[in-house]
């Protein structure tokens, strides 16, 4: 009889229950599995943003540090205006591409926001070389257009006017005659916060000339512009 007993299987209740329980736990593990994917994709992606963000803010940093306040053709007798406009979600001035980016030397800029795709949006630069008396490309294949970084939100800038009372910023540059001390540019990216960049600005004015090590050089006059 006792040899009997020792050789009885498992009743259904019991293969039922080791079945649920197996069950739940594939489920935990497949479910903690997925979170741990999503998470690394996740970390990722925000790698990716952050230097593409960085390397952005580098450049961005160089080309608007050094804004040549070139005059606009104007009519005998008119108001004095620099070749600058600054709005909330658009910057056009003329700066100095540095030589190891191009071909160095005087180029129009134009910063903005464009629409991408899945709801971002990439802060685009366009650049065609400075010709003086002309707004638009003499050649229309010199425009050159790159995609600096795709954020998740609309791109801000804002402008620091240092002759206001306390510095006030503005949303967008209303004066023709001199240029703003700072520029901030909001480049939201995602639920993290990406602080905002503000750049100093350094009026370059006089001619360029070839330096030591072969880049472009300039005679530097801080404002009033």
């Amino acid at each position: 009889m006792s040899g009997a007993r020792s050789m009885r299987g498992f009743t259904l209740v019991e293969v039922l229950v080791a079945t649920a329980l197996l069950s739940l736990l594939m489920l935990g593990l497949v479910t903690a599995m997925r979170s741990f994917a999503q998470s690394g994709s996740r970390i990722d992606e925000r790698i990716r943003v952050d230097d593409d963000l960085r390397v952005s803010e580098r450049f961005l940093r160089m080309i608007l540090s050094t804004v040549s306040p070139r005059l606009r053709p104007a009519s005998a007798g008119g108001p004095r205006a620099i070749d600058f406009s600054g709005g909330a979600d658009e910057l056009r001035w003329i700066g100095v591409m540095p030589a190891r980016h191009g071909a160095g030397g005087l180029y129009r800029f134009r910063l903005h926001a464009q629409a991408a795709d899945q709801g971002t949006t990439s802060l685009m630069l366009e650049f065609f070389p400075y010709v003086p008396g002309f707004e638009v490309p003499l050649d229309p294949d010199s425009v050159q257009s790159r995609a600096l970084a795709k954020v998740n939100g609309p791109v801000r800038f804002r402008y620091q006017d240092h002759l206001a009372q306390g510095g006030e910023w503005r949303e967008d540059w209303p004066h023709t005659d001199r240029l703003p001390r700072r520029i901030g540019i909001a480049l939201p990216a995602g639920h993290l916060a990406w602080p905002e960049m503000v750049v100093a600005v350094t009026p370059v004015t006089g001619p360029l000339t070839v330096g030591r090590g072969g880049g472009l050089a300039t005679g530097a006059v801080i404002g009033p512009y």
